[in-house]
């Protein structure tokens, strides 16, 4: 294989937002069309919902964890999963426990993939779940999820006073921090898929929640680009069938 394609997307426990109807047909009709290898989903629960959604974009093999909770995650592979574990937080932060989904894949060799959904409260309890995470040290080379979490540089200064500042301080949420992605990218050296490919998007462009920003990623280490060129990243519109758009990239294998 010289080429694979994954995308991240939380899937509101396959329930349209406000809704317990079942959006598993819309969701597979939007992501079918970009012939995924791997889908990591959060927000899922291990039910027929969930086989639903996997069997019907022949992403016959997967992992899921933690067993209990509402914060699930789950991955789907177009290819036997050789290994996988789950890592779940020791504390309790404001928004629950937290938990990363590792796996590795036959047929997508040199690759490391990990999932997670952190905390959707509180700046200082995300960064103290992925620092527990430690994808760095974990030698993770693909991060992908919910991280909740804000980048500066997707906004310009009158979107950023006014659609965010302005709206949290409203909603009485905590102020915008960009610690966590600073940690990411600056001191574990990741590199954000979607702003290395689309440099120039910002604002409405790169929405990926309901709120007016992007806080799915899919995050690629360096040491990736030995083995795997990142050619395609881009957001796909959910169109109301969850409260997240997915993110979704493609690499192609580096020519030996």
């Amino acid at each position: 294989m010289t080429t694979f394609r994954i995308a991240t997307i939380n899937v509101h426990s396959f329930r349209k937002p406000l809704t317990v109807s079942s959006n598993t047909l819309e969701l597979v009709s939007i992501l079918e069309p970009l012939n995924l290898d791997v889908i990591a989903v959060q927000e899922m629960q291990n039910n027929d919902r969930w086989m639903e959604f996997y069997q019907r974009l022949s992403l016959s093999f997967t992992a899921y964890g933690p067993l209990y909770g509402t914060f699930c995650n789950g991955i789907a592979s177009r290819y036997p999963i050789r290994c996988y574990d789950v890592k779940k937080t020791t504390f309790l932060g404001e928004g629950g426990y937290r938990s990363m989904l590792r796996c590795c894949l036959n047929g997508i060799d040199n690759v490391t993939f990990a999932v997670t959904h952190l905390d959707y409260i509180n700046e200082d309890d995300r960064i103290k779940q992925m620092k527990e995470f430690n994808p760095y040290q974990q030698n993770i080379d693909i991060i992908m999820g919910d991280m909740n979490a804000l980048t500066r540089e997707d906004y310009s200064d009158d979107y950023y006073r006014d659609i965010i500042v302005d709206k949290r301080e409203k909603s009485c949420w905590e102020s915008p921090r960009f610690d966590l992605t600073r940690l990411i990218t600056h001191d574990w050296n990741y590199q954000d898929a979607f702003k290395k490919l689309n440099t120039t998007l910002n604002n409405e462009q790169i929405i990926t929640c309901r709120y007016g920003t992007r806080i799915d990623y899919i995050y690629t280490h360096p040491r990736l680009n030995d083995h795997w060129h990142l050619t395609k990243c881009s957001i796909i519109d959910t169109k109301g069938a969850t409260d997240h758009n997915a993110v979704f990239a493609e690499f192609t294998q580096v020519s030996k």
